[in-house]
């Protein structure tokens, strides 16, 4: 999203209603999907009108705490959030390739998070030192690209790396490149995020 100036906005926020819906249409294409049904058909029309705007959404999968599986499909909104939640929660039980597809009988565990990405922007990456004091810990996502691939942390795992430099260190080996590669030439671009989380949890 873009605001009028042409700066870059924050993820789009949604009320407490719109996304008790948002998350019951992502659990509702889920259990189609393993149910072996046809997909949910959308009727765009009668959903809040922010359902309706284009986000890109990373949708999170986790079975009493422990992760299951997660996706983002696109950095680039290119369909509403009620589509991409709906793609995304079913990838996420199905693509990750750390672990096997997601059984029906384990849907009832699940919980589902999801996550609207406001607009990534680049950010100075060099000197290091710049990079080091330009990242706001638990409030920036962060994507990396070097020379040997592209990675990405929602800000949420700022809660688990302890510091800046732990934290630009493993998302170098997210993407298979030596941990110190955000500190050489083989760092290219640097862009952060905001995300509005939200999950079932939330309301227990």
């Amino acid at each position: 999203l873009l605001k009028e100036d042409g700066m870059q906005a924050g993820p789009l926020q949604l009320t407490s209603e719109e996304r008790t819906v948002l998350l019951r249409w992502a659990r509702t294409a889920l259990r189609a999907h393993l149910e072996n049904d046809a997909p949910p058909s959308i009727d765009e029309s009668s959903l809040p009108r922010a359902l309706r705007e284009h986000a890109s959404c990373f949708v999170t999968l986790t079975n009493n705490g422990a992760l299951r599986g997660c996706i983002l499909d696109s950095f680039h909104p290119h369909e509403s959030v009620a589509r991409n939640v709906a793609r995304n929660v079913v990838l996420a039980a199905t693509v990750d390739s750390r672990f096997a597809p997601v059984g029906l009988a384990e849907l009832d565990r699940l919980t589902i998070e999801i996550s609207i990405l406001g607009q990534p922007y680049a950010i100075p990456h060099s000197p290091p030192e710049r990079l080091i004091a330009a990242l706001r810990p638990e409030v920036d996502g962060v994507i990396l690209t070097t020379t040997f691939g592209t990675s990405t942390f929602l800000p949420q795992v700022w809660e688990q790396l302890s510091g800046v430099e732990v934290f630009l260190s493993e998302l170098c080996r997210k993407q298979g490149a030596p941990a110190t590669c955000w500190r050489t030439a083989n760092l290219l671009r640097v862009e952060v995020y905001q995300v509005s989380h939200f999950s079932e949890a939330d309301d227990g």
